[in-house]
C-alpha cells in the first residue's frame, strides 16, 4: 500500500499554486499526516516540518515546550467548559480535542511562520480511556496566518470513524485532515485546483478508494452523501456526454430528476475519487419512462443516456471503473430483494453494498456476487494466426475473442479448452493456458478472466451455430488493420460507417478498453 494517499498530492499542489506554507502538529495520526506530505515530490518547498504528540504525558518537548499547550493536551476532566455537569465522559474528552487543536494550530503557525498549520487530535481504537468510548474520532483545526498577523482559526470539525480499527483510522483521520486543509486554500485561491495536475505523480492521478471501512456508518454516508457527485443508472444505460464522456450529477439534480419522474433513486456508496471526492451510484427505479431520457437530458445540461455495454470501453479509465462499479451493484441489487434462504423480503445495508433478510428467525446477508467467464486468444502455433467468433449481436465482420461461463467444479484452464471446442471443434494445447488480465462485466454479474493459448490452425472448424454465426482464424495483418478502426464498432451504425469508409476492411475487433482488444493487442505486440 502507498505511504500517501492522492488527496496529499493535491495538497502540496495547491500550496505550490498559492505559494504558501505549512505545518503539522498530530496525536492519534501518529505521523501519518506529516509522512503523506514528505511522500509527496517537491513537499519540502512549501512543507517546513512538524511534530507528533503520541505519549500525551511527555509530549511537551514537542509541543513548543508550551506548558499551557501540553496541559491542555493531557487533562480532559476539567469543568471549565460550559455544561461541564451536564458532559459524559468521553463528551469532555472530545471538547479537549476541541479545546487543544485550536490552540496547538494557532500556536504552531505563529511560533513557526507558516502561512497554515494542521493540528490534529483524538482517539484511534482499538482501546479508549475515557468511559464511553467505543470508536474512533479526532478533531481537526486549521489555522491561517495572513500579512504577518498573528493566525487565527478558520477550519475545525469533529471525524466520528464507524469502528475502533487503529491502521483504518489514522488513514482516514490524516486524509480527513488533508481534506480540510485543501478546501480552505481552495476557497482562498478561487480556482479549480484539481487542474493543477503537473506536481502529482501519475500513480496517484484518479484512484478509486472503495473505502470500505466507511460503509456501516450511516452518519458517515448522510454526510458524504450531500457532497456527492452520482452515477445514474437507467436500466443498463447511464448519462454521456456528446463525446462520451461520463457526466456525474449532484443531490440537488437528482432530486430534481426523480421529482419530475416519479423515479424513486435506490443510491450505492461506490467510493473516495482520489480520496477525496465522495462518488454514489444512483439506480432510477419505475417511474415515467416515457420522460425520464429528456428530463434528465434537460437537467444535466445536454448529456443523453446510452447503453453502458457499448459506451463504458470508451470512458477513461477511471470512469470505466465507476460506471462498471455502479452498474454491478444495481444489477445486483434488482436481483436479489428476496432471502435466498427463506424468501423473504430483504432490505439493504451497508451503503447500498449488503442485503439483510427480514425475517427475525433468519436474519441472513448477502453481498454481491460476480460469476468467472472466460475469454481467450488462441493463436496458431507460429503466433501469425488468431481464432475469433462472430455472434449474432455483433455487427457484420465484427469478431471477437471466444468466451463462456465456468461451470461448477472447473478449472478456468479446463473452462477455457471446453469453451473453445464447444463453439469451434478446435482443440487447445491445454498446456499452453495463460492469465492475461480481468474485467468486471455486469451484464448481469460476469467477471471476465482473459486467456492465451495456443491450437493447431490445421483444425476443421465446427462452429455451434446456436453461440455463434461464425468463427474464423485471421492473420496478423487482418488484425492490425482492424485495430486502425476507431470507435465503438460494436455498435452497428460505428461499424457500417467504417466499413463505408474503408471497403476493403476484411474484420472489425472490439475497441480499446474491453478485455478482448487487450488480449489482441497483447497477441500483436507479440506478447502471447
Amino acid at each position: 500500500a502507498s505511504l500517501s494517499s492522492p488527496v496529499f498530492s493535491r495538497l502540496v499542489s495547491a500550496l505550490k499554486n498559492q505559494k504558501a506554507t505549512l505545518t503539522v502538529v498530530e496525536s492519534c495520526c501518529g505521523g501519518l499526516i506529516n509522512a503523506s506530505i514528505m511522500a509527496v515530490p517537491g513537499s519540502s518547498s512549501v512543507y517546513w516540518g512538524g511534530s507528533i504528540a503520541y505519549n500525551t504525558r511527555r509530549a511537551k518537548p514537542f509541543l513548543l515546550n508550551d506548558e499551557k499547550l501540553h496541559n491542555s493536551l493531557v487533562s480532559y476532566k476539567q469543568d471549565s467548559y460550559a455544561d461541564a455537569n451536564k458532559m459524559s465522559e468521553a463528551e469532555r474528552y472530545i471538547q479537549s480535542k476541541l479545546d487543544w487543536t485550536s490552540k496547538t494550530a494557532l500556536a504552531f503557525c505563529n511560533e513557526v511562520g507558516t502561512d497554515y498549520a494542521i493540528a490534529e487530535g483524538g482517539a484511534s481504537g482499538p482501546t479508549f480511556r475515557p468511559q464511553g468510548l467505543d470508536r474512533g474520532f479526532c478533531v481537526i483545526a486549521i489555522a491561517e496566518r495572513t500579512n504577518g498577523n498573528d493566525a487565527k482559526i478558520v477550519k475545525q470539525e469533529i471525524i466520528h470513524s464507524p469502528n475502533a480499527n487503529r491502521i483504518a483510522n489514522m488513514r482516514l483521520f490524516a486524509d480527513q485532515a488533508a481534506k480540510l486543509a485543501l478546501k480552505v486554500i481552495e476557497n482562498n485561491a478561487k480556482i479549480d485546483l484539481i487542474q493543477e495536475v503537473d506536481d502529482i505523480p501519475p500513480v496517484l492521478e484518479h484512484h478509486l478508494d472503495r473505502a470500505t471501512h466507511l460503509r456501516s456508518s450511516e452518519e458517515i454516508m448522510e454526510e458524504l452523501a450531500n457532497e456527492a457527485q452520482y452515477i445514474v443508472i437507467y436500466d443498463n444505460q447511464t448519462l454521456f456526454c456528446k463525446d462520451w464522456d461520463l457526466t456525474r450529477l449532484n443531490l440537488n439534480q437528482i432530486e430534481e430528476l426523480c421529482e419530475k419522474t416519479g423515479s424513486t433513486p435506490v443510491s450505492t456508496f461506490l467510493g473516495m475519487l482520489d480520496g477525496v471526492e465522495a462518488m454514489f451510484g444512483v439506480d432510477l427505479i419505475g417511474g415515467n419512462s416515457d420522460i425520464i431520457p429528456s428530463t434528465a437530458t434537460a437537467i444535466s445540461g445536454g448529456a443523453e443516456f446510452g447503453d453502458v455495454r457499448t459506451g463504458a470501453p470508451l470512458l477513461s479509465s477511471i470512469d470505466n471503473e465507476l460506471v462498471l462499479h455502479a452498474m454491478a451493484l444495481a444489477q445486483w441489487q434488482r436481483q436479489a430483494p428476496y432471502c435466498t434462504a427463506c424468501g423473504s423480503p430483504t432490505i439493504l445495508l451497508e451503503a447500498g453494498t449488503c442485503r439483510e433478510c427480514t425475517n427475525s428467525s433468519c436474519g441472513q446477508k448477502s453481498w454481491p456476487r460476480q460469476d468467472p467467464s472466460m475469454i481467450a486468444v488462441i493463436s496458431s502455433p507460429d503466433k501469425e494466426r488468431v481464432l475469433l467468433g462472430r455472434s449474432l449481436r455483433h455487427p457484420p465482420k465484427m469478431y471477437t475473442a471466444l468466451a463462456g461461463f465456468v461451470e461448477a467444479g472447473e478449472t478456468f484452464e479446463k473452462a477455457v479448452a471446453r469453451e473453445v471446442y464447444e463453439e469451434t471443434g478446435v482443440r487447445i494445447d491445454e498446456d499452453s493456458v495463460e492469465y492475461i488480465g480481468s474485467q468486471p462485466w455486469p451484464f448481469p454479474q460476469s467477471i471476465m478472466i482473459g486467456f492465451s493459448a495456443t491450437a493447431d490452425d490445421s483444425q476443421q472448424l465446427n462452429v455451434d451455430e446456436n453461440e455463434l454465426v461464425d468463427a474464423a482464424w485471421f492473420d496478423r495483418d487482418q488484425v492490425k488493420a482492424a485495430a486502425t478502426v476507431p470507435g465503438a464498432v460494436m455498435r452497428k451504425e460505428v461499424a457500417k460507417a467504417a466499413m463505408e469508409k474503408d471497403p476493403t476492411l476484411e474484420l472489425l475487433i472490439p475497441p480499446k478498453g474491453v478485455l478482448a482488444r487487450t488480449l489482441l493487442d497483447t497477441w500483436l505486440d507479440r506478447r502471447i
